[in-house]
């Protein structure tokens, strides 16, 4: 009953927490179990939680066995149906971790037809990237005496620690066991080396891979600039879902032609980082710098913001009053304890939890107390104080968009404006060029004769690093 309960909180949570969550493939989630989930894992307690919603049988987790540490913590830990596993950092120096009776619960957990969610990855950093696929879950599964099948999710966020961002969800078709498990009695081994294999290739194809920090910003600007003059209608305020596919597919397209022609690369990434280096400095987005934009009369933009602030500046202020201190609060708590970065979006989602239904229930006694007690009033002011906050969040948004204009028509020097005129145009230009020579599709049919063979070129192409990240504010 905890476990319900707790889930429709963290479902409602999630709604609030991001901006959009696109799941594609749900059709492929098996009702009952034996089950395996297995995902990438970019951000630490926020991927669980997305996936526990996700499914509607109750699930298992895998945990590091450092957890268990404390008996109490332990006790928790056991009732949501965690099982430990220990790393080589969770045992005492000397000995030697010991994982046989963590596989035999398991095996016991999905024998009674159990969900068990595994992050084969092993750890969780933000970043774009899959990681290295560790043999853990390939050796529970074809351990495992009954059938079982492995569920492939892939986790994709525009950016995994940001309020109000968005995340793709892709589920894939159940993996097969037969094949792998004729290859495992032959060779323990090499059966556990293919299934992992079989694991890794299934997510690779819907996540971003890139070959280091230089190329994961490139990544970043590159889309950023593909979907500001090629396609804005996949923008991702626009269409999350296009947008987050299409990266994927630039990542991919970043990675043949590293391969097919690296001064080209070379080239294209000194432009559009040259781009993205003079829009920061100026203050301004590409944005401005599309032909749509380019046609708007400056004093009619200009008058429409100055009207939109003017009608919506008492709601504004209402909403700031009321929930300034709810929704700063989680960021300060999560600075304060100062731990790793992939940890803030679930300390923030956490506290979030608490912190506004008890401002908004303080909020409601003083409006009680102090100007109405009449039901119907509460009732009304209970319902404006969240409306009032989302309203605040754009008028926010707005007014620094509103600063970025004033900057590009009133600050910025014609001279800049017509020398990132120039770069863009040499990028656009630099983008005609490989797509006339069809230096790509040459690649995809010179490389891989099968997507399979595809998503094998572009992990194998890629080196993991451990690394963190900084999105633009396009």
């Amino acid at each position: 009953m905890i476990y319900r309960l707790l889930r429709r909180i963290v479902r409602i949570s999630l709604a609030v927490f991001f901006k959009k969550m696109v799941v594609t493939g749900e059709e492929h989630i098996p009702s009952t179990g034996p089950l395996i989930i297995v995902a990438n894992h970019p951000s630490t307690f926020m991927d669980p939680l997305i996936l526990a919603v996700l499914v509607d049988q109750r699930i298992g987790f895998l945990g590091n066995g450092g957890l268990f540490a404390n008996k109490l913590f332990a006790k928790v830990l056991g009732y949501f149906h965690v099982i430990p596993i220990y790393r080589k950092k969770d045992v005492k120096p000397g000995e030697k971790r010991d994982n046989k009776q963590s596989f035999a619960k398991c095996h016991e957990y999905l024998a009674a037809n159990g969900t068990l969610l595994i992050f084969p990855e092993g750890n969780s950093y933000y970043e774009l990237n899959l990681r290295q696929i560790k043999t853990g879950t390939a050796r529970i599964a074809l351990s495992f005496e009954e059938d079982v099948q492995i569920l492939p999710i892939a986790l994709d966020y525009s950016d995994s620690i940001q309020f109000r961002s968005m995340v793709s969800i892709t589920v894939n078709p159940p993996i097969s066991m037969a094949t792998y498990r004729s290859a495992y009695a032959e060779d323990e081994v090499k059966g556990v080396k293919a299934l992992t294999e079989g694991i890794r290739a299934s997510l690779a194809q819907h996540i971003p891979q890139t070959s280091g920090k230089e190329q994961e910003a490139f990544l970043i600007k590159a889309h950023a600039f593909y979907t500001t003059f090629h396609e804005p209608t996949a923008d991702l305020h626009r269409d999350a879902k296009r947008s987050l596919e299409l990266r994927n597919q630039v990542s991919q397209a970043l990675t043949f032609l590293q391969k097919a022609d690296e001064p080209l690369y070379q080239t294209s990434q000194a432009k559009v980082f040259s781009f993205f280096d003079l829009l920061q400095k100026e203050g301004v987005t590409a944005g401005f710098f599309t032909e749509k934009f380019l046609k708007k009369n400056r004093l009619l933009v200009c008058l429409g913001y100055f009207l939109q602030f003017l009608l919506l500046l008492p709601v504004y202020l209402f909403g700031l009053f009321t929930n300034y201190i709810p929704y700063i609060l989680p960021s300060q708590v999560f600075n304060a304890l100062k731990i790793d970065i992939e940890y803030k979006a679930p300390i923030q989602m956490v506290v979030g939890i608490i912190t506004f239904p008890l401002f908004y229930w303080l909020e409601l006694w003083l409006f009680r107390k102090y100007v109405s007690a009449d039901m119907g009033h509460s009732l009304l002011f209970l319902a404006a104080i969240p409306i009032a906050g989302y309203i605040t969040m754009y008028y926010y948004t707005e007014a620094k968009r509103f600063m970025r204009v004033l900057r590009f028509y009133f600050v910025m020097k014609a001279q800049r404006k017509a020398e990132l005129l120039a770069l863009r145009d040499e990028i656009l230009g630099i983008y005609e060029k490989i797509r006339k020579q069809e230096l790509l599709k040459a690649l995809f049919g010179a490389w891989a004769d099968t997507e399979e063979d595809l998503v094998d070129v572009i992990y194998k192409s890629r080196t993991s690093s451990d690394r963190e990240i900084k999105f633009d504010d396009e």
